[in-house]
């Protein structure tokens, strides 16, 4: 072969590898599936799954159980958002605020729906939704003793806090973790003096306010409209000094890189009238009663469950009205004592301590024991009076609080201004909470004299209303 046809031969062989080459990478290019482009937005992926996954806690405005159903300010919201996006709701319902930070910060939900403060430091981590409401902090404080006796407002309203400068070495306990931590730490700076604040772990907002109330502490501070709950239901309680400015209250979203569900919320709450939402938190700061929130974990309602369901049986009760009873008076409590003397989980009297044979340092045990025989006398006291036995609870239970003789004296008013004397509600009831009226215990056929009947009145509400939550969340 010639050095010329030699050549001709290369060429013409190195054109037909890179022909080959360039349909090899043309077929291969062909076998490959092509990139697909994810377009959807967070808010196309929540539409497709259908279930707006949120969270609150067990503050009482936020959520509560009312006969046995979800119901409160938040949840009535977000039932509202869910409809005008057609949503299902699933909402999860946790004990504190820091919960709820923890399962938005995993990305477990879509919406955490509790009074999110809209603050620099919640923006640098969440992506927030307009302003719903506005709040501020309140001190809670017990009116004078005996204020109802005093002749002029005045002289009322010169025994109360009415300026920050006046909580200088005042102790203000608050729930542990709370904001209103940070705002007593601001405020004993702006003051120059010292607020000493304890902080405790196991209570919550309305807890503290019934133990101002009942006298166990002197002060707290809470979101007004918590306290304005609590003094709508109580006329005992004062709650006119704020110690913090207006805070603007959202929600808070998880930051999943885009913001369309942020726009579609705040859409929602652009198209909100701001009167349907004052009159969905008025409708909880205005309830009829004002139940102490406890929230059971699985069938478990406290650390003395063994203890109660043995003393339960023994009265006949259900153990988990036994239970609310407890909770009521000592909040589970071993030590608690009032200042009235009555000490322990029952919160019994020194003579009823020293009649069942226990004293300060009695066991737990010992000390429901002697809490249990009490409701088995009271009970033997009103069996042939009040025969109907699930009525009688509520009769038991008036004079665990007041004692038998005012519901004695209750008993005999309805018989004689024609109320029914073996029927509470309605009835006897009436004459519980009346009974601090002249005409009523100035009365012939009363013996036991005056009482202020709102807190028996209360006790008995609130006891029985919490057993229905303790049934419908607590296996027998």
């Amino acid at each position: 072969m010639t050095k010329k046809a030699f050549q001709i031969s290369a060429i013409f062989l190195l054109f037909s590898m890179l022909f080959i080459g360039c349909n090899n990478r043309h077929d291969n290019d062909m076998d490959e599936e092509p990139e697909v482009v994810d377009t959807l937005t967070v808010l196309d992926r929540l539409m497709e799954k259908g279930t707006l996954f949120a969270v609150t806690d067990c503050d009482l405005l936020n959520y509560s159980m009312v006969n046995g159903k979800m119901a409160g300010f938040q949840y009535d919201l977000l039932n509202d958002l869910c409809k005008s996006l057609n949503l299902k709701l699933d909402l999860q319902v946790v004990d504190n605020v820091d919960s709820c930070l923890r399962l938005l910060d995993s990305c477990q939900i879509d919406l955490l729906a509790t009074e999110v403060g809209l603050n620099k430091e919640m923006k640098r981590s969440y992506l927030l939704t307009d302003p719903i409401i506005t709040k501020k902090c309140v001190l809670v404080q017990r009116l004078p003793k005996k204020w109802h006796d005093m002749s002029t407002y005045n002289e009322i309203e010169n025994q109360l806090l009415r300026s920050p400068l006046e909580l200088a070495g005042k102790t203000i306990h608050v729930p542990a973790g709370n904001h209103a931590v940070r705002i007593l730490e601001h405020l004993s700076e702006e003051i120059g003096d010292t607020i000493y604040i304890v902080q405790c772990d196991t209570l919550n907002s309305i807890e503290l306010i019934q133990m101002v109330e009942s006298g166990q502490i002197d002060y707290t501070v809470a979101d007004e409209h918590i306290a304005q709950m609590a003094v709508t239901n109580s006329k005992g309680l004062d709650n006119r000094l704020a110690v913090s400015i207006d805070q603007p209250i959202g929600w808070a979203l998880p930051n999943q890189g885009d913001s369309s569900v942020l726009l579609a919320v705040n859409t929602w709450i652009d198209n909100y009238e701001q009167k349907n939402i004052g009159r969905t938190l008025a409708k909880y700061i205005k309830k009829r009663s004002l139940p102490s929130r406890y929230e059971p974990s699985g069938n478990r309602i406290s650390d003395f469950d063994p203890a109660i369901k043995k003393v339960a049986k023994k009265i006949g009760w259900d153990w988990r009205l036994l239970a609310s009873l407890i909770y009521q008076e000592s909040r589970f409590h071993t030590d608690l004592e009032s200042d009235k003397g009555a000490f322990g989980l029952m919160q019994l009297m020194p003579v009823v301590m020293e009649k069942y044979e226990i004293d300060y340092d009695s066991s737990p045990e010992e000390q429901l024991e002697a809490g249990g025989k009490l409701i088995h006398y009271l009970d033997q006291c009103l069996d042939d009076k009040v025969i109907d036995s699930v009525e009688r609870i509520k009769f038991v239970l008036a004079a665990y609080n007041a004692g038998l003789g005012h519901v004695y004296d209750a008993r005999r008013l309805a018989e004689k201004y024609g109320k029914d004397p073996n029927v509470w509600t309605d009835n006897v009831d009436f004459f519980i909470l009346n009974k601090s009226k002249p005409q009523y215990y100035n009365d012939t056929c009363c013996k036991a004299g005056r009482l202020r009947g709102t807190e028996t009145y209360r006790f008995v509400e609130e006891v029985t209303e919490r057993y229905e939550q303790y049934r419908a969340l607590v296996n027998e």
